[in-house]
């Protein structure tokens, strides 16, 4: 057991030595030399392994070591939490020509496909006591499953027609989905010792369930044309119904047409052939739907288990308890695009550009509201504004064969432009977490006051607009924008994107013989992140563990940085959304997604094997960043698509399989 010893806050690790310990300053001191102390003010610090606290396993104690610290082996060694997943998916389908005669074809196909997931979801805590801060005097158990169903059914009918220069191919269809969750759980406490956790083993039973039901039904229709290989034409229209909104509104209309030109085979052009192997200008213009949203957010339903008192008698009644919009209907995107294909050198490259314009309307998120509503769900969801993304796609591809070596390289780029084109209502701003939206600016903007240092004295403290009254030396000095003298609300400004304004990827495949390899990448920048879980480890309070960054903050030996010094309570509220290096952080990456190495067999390698091949594959190898968490292309609500409340890292997969055909 190593023993520390307290100095008001601080606390020196020890190391024993005779009758006497060696004292160094630990995080919270700063660099000091060692002291030598007399070994009865030594306390214990936490311990591992504890047989005499319920589960075995050691904790800290208030009134000893005045900090809180979860022992992270105990926990992992008695929780037991699992998932257990089962999955089948089928997918049948079948094709038949009914018309195929004077260049008329005409043909149905019906496809279907079932998809079906089963879980269960166990978690199992043992009575334990890891400490004053962390005990729990009763065993529990929740022990449940899921059944996450998805059923399709796909009807088309395709007539392809050739005559002179005019090639039409015409498709009509309908399609319906039908999908579903069903969640059952279990809970069951105070087992007895030594522990069978079964839920008819413990007492205090119960259960609950859900079960939330959905459908799509579409009608579509798409024409594609073309004249003599120059002129192409493709235009279709969806007629999709969402049971995800009320009755009026389940149907949407989406149209799109879309418009091509070969310039290469025109002949007045005489392009040349060694040089312009292919060149297409293209335009297009479409709308879709959304109605990813969660089920019967329409709906308003009443809570029968209110509690009222009438005369002094309590009474179970109903109330509504949840603000909705029952008026939500589809979020409409309607794209235009104008671009270019070319490609050059008898093939050798492809290059392909295009400028893109999207306007979102009728936008489904869900927008704050008062807490004084008395609405459960603050943040309703409703159609609220609209918003615009535009930019340029380039992507350029260079094939090269050379006996039997080859390969393709590959790089894309993707610039986004994003504006806020009106929010519903009066327009007035919605504020997110650390973000601010308003109109004629971007969405989720990190939004906070402006860093201006760190005060390095008592004077400087005084001669500086006015924070707080527990403003001292160390803390951060916030920028008096509108230069009233007090730091407050007013002095919040704009801090930043949080949107990538460039995506980009670079991808490399080539073949030697029978191998083969491959590398996917892909990556953004221009923005940044607001990080929930590095701030949580970099709070300027006690009582808790905290990053390694922790380590350079301020002291009065220690000026030249911007971590602000260790307090209680955090007076000066240090931990404020601002743009100070670590409460901001850059957020650009490029990940390798996916490297594969594989090894195709000779045909005549097993008889009645007409192909073999073995491969290994690497997806989420790495990921090149600065950023101090574990997944910088997370995903967030919608205004606050900067903010990352605790993304999971993106799991690292090592498959080695084989492909075998018949």
């Amino acid at each position: 057991m190593v023993p520390i010893f307290k100095v008001g806050q601080s606390f020196y690790y020890t190391h024993s030595k005779e009758n006497t310990l060696t004292y160094r300053p630990d995080v919270l001191t700063g660099n000091r030399p060692p002291l030598v102390i007399d070994l009865v003010e030594a306390v214990p610090t936490q311990q591992i392994y504890d047989p005499s606290n319920e589960g075995g396993f050691g904790g800290t104690e208030a009134e000893i070591h005045n900090v809180i610290s979860l022992n992270a082996i105990g926990v992992n060694s008695m929780m037991k939490n699992y998932i257990d997943v089962d999955r089948i998916f089928a997918n049948a389908y079948g094709e038949l020509e009914l018309i195929n005669r004077n260049g008329h074809n005409l043909s149905y196909k019906l496809n279907l496909s079932w998809d079906r997931t089963t879980t269960r979801d166990y978690s199992f805590q043992p009575a334990f006591r890891l400490g004053y801060f962390f005990q729990q005097a009763i065993s529990r158990l929740d022990d449940g499953g899921r059944i996450l169903s998805t059923g399709l059914v796909e009807n088309t009918l395709t007539y392809k027609k050739v005559f002179g220069k005019h090639d039409v191919n015409l498709l009509v269809g309908q399609m319906y989905q039908e999908g579903g969750i069903v969640e059952r759980n279990g809970h069951s406490e105070s087992f007895p010792q030594p522990y069978f956790p079964v839920l008819d083993n413990g007492s205090n039973k119960t259960a609950s369930g859900n079960e939330f039901r959905n459908a799509l039904s579409s009608y579509l229709g798409r024409l594609n044309y073309g004249y003599d290989d120059r002129y192409l034409l493709t235009a279709t229209l969806r007629r999709d119904g969402s049971s995800r909104f009320a009755p009026q509104n389940r149907y949407g209309y989406f149209p799109s047409v879309a418009l091509a030109w070969r310039l290469s085979n025109e002949d007045f052009l005489k392009l040349p052939e060694h040089v312009f192997s292919d060149v297409k200008l293209r335009a297009s213009y479409g709308t879709l739907g959304n109605q990813n949203i969660d089920d019967y957010l329409y709906a308003a339903y009443i809570n029968n288990n209110i509690l009222y008192s009438f005369n002094g008698q309590p009474i179970i009644g109903g109330i509504q308890t949840n603000l909705v919009s029952s008026d939500i209907k589809w979020e409409t995107k309607a794209t235009t695009n104008i671009g270019i294909d070319v490609s050059l050198l008898n093939g050798k490259f492809d290059l392909s550009a295009e400028y893109y314009n999207s306007k979102t309307t009728d936008l489904l998120v869900g927008v704050p509201i008062p807490a004084s509503t008395g609405s459960i769900n603050t943040s309703p969801l409703v159609n609220a504004g609209s918003l615009r993304n535009s930019g340029l796609e380039v992507t350029t591809t260079y094939h090269k064969s050379q006996g039997e070596f080859t390969f393709d390289v590959s790089a894309n780029i993707t610039t986004v432009k994003n504006k806020v084109l009106s929010l519903g209502g009066s327009n007035e701003p919605i504020y997110g977490t650390g973000s601010r939206t308003e109109v004629g600016g971007e969405i989720g903007q990190h939004f906070g006051w402006a860093y201006d240092g760190i005060f390095q004295s008592q004077e400087e403290v005084d001669q500086h607009a006015f924070q707080s009254s527990g403003t001292a030396p160390g803390d951060i000095r916030f920028k008096d924008l509108n230069g009233d003298g007090v730091i407050n609300a007013d002095d919040r400004t704009y801090l930043g994107s949080a949107i990538p304004s460039l995506n980009y990827g670079l991808n490399f495949s080539a073949s030697y013989k029978q191998f083969d390899f491959t590398v996917f990448t892909s990556g953004s920048s221009g923005f940044l992140i607001n990080s929930r879980m590095y701030r949580d480890l970099m709070l300027s309070t006690d009582y808790i563990n905290r990053h390694e960054d922790i380590l350079n903050r301020w002291t009065p030996e220690n000026t030249n940085t911007n971590i602000p010094r260790l307090i209680a309570n955090d007076p000066n509220i240090n931990s404020r959304d601002s743009d100070r290096e670590g409460w901001l952080q850059d957020g650009s990456f490029l990940r390798i997604n996916t490297l594969a190495l594989g090894y195709t067999f000779k045909e005549a390698f097993i008889k009645g094997i007409s192909r073999a091949r073995l491969y290994i594959t690497a997806q989420n190898l790495y990921t090149f960043q600065s950023y101090k968490s574990f997944n910088p292309d997370f995903t967030s609500g919608v205004f606050n698509p900067g903010f990352d409340f605790g993304s999971f890292p993106k799991p690292r997969t090592l498959m080695l399989g084989v492909q075998v055909g018949f």
